[in-house]
């Protein structure tokens, strides 16, 4: 399927998008109202090495911020019918207004990963200056000793 990656998936039955490879998936927003859990299960789902789910990372068209998870829907709907819960009870989106929530849900989400993973950043940047500066200080305590030392020699000749 062909056209921007987020947007609906033609006659999608319960808020199906395009994902990045053109194949029906849904959002991690979606998928976790699907099977109403919560956003992170469905995030950390899709994130896992081993998981059940096919899923593609991808920004959304004209979306800024860092990518969204879509759950292949093939493969997603799959594991819900081997759980029990598929089909859902719920439906689709009814209107545009409840897709763009969902969609605000899949940047809010990727904001807080983003947030995370640049807190770390920081944090290591933090521990590498505190090393850096001991590491100076023991230097210079080196040198005074030295110049100290050097000026307690007699001269040579």
């Amino acid at each position: 399927m062909s056209g921007p990656v987020g947007s609906p998936w033609p006659d999608g039955a319960y808020g199906e998008v395009i994902s990045p490879s053109g194949r029906r998936a849904y959002l991690a927003g979606q998928a976790a109202a699907l099977a109403q859990r919560t956003q992170r299960w469905a995030t950390d789902l899709a994130s896992r090495e081993d998981s059940p789910v096919d899923s593609e990372r991808g920004h959304i068209a004209g979306r800024k911020g860092t990518a969204s998870w879509f759950l292949i829907a093939d493969s997603f709907e799959q594991y819900l019918e081997s759980t029990g819960s598929w089909p859902p009870a719920t439906s689709k989106p009814a209107r545009d207004f409840e897709q763009l929530l969902l969609l605000q849900g899949a940047d809010l989400e990727a904001s807080r990963r983003r947030e995370h993973e640049l807190q770390a950043t920081i944090d290591r940047l933090l521990q590498d200056r505190a090393e850096l500066l001991t590491t100076i200080e023991s230097m210079s305590q080196v040198v005074a000793a030295l110049s100290r030392t050097s000026k307690a020699l007699p001269p040579a000749g």
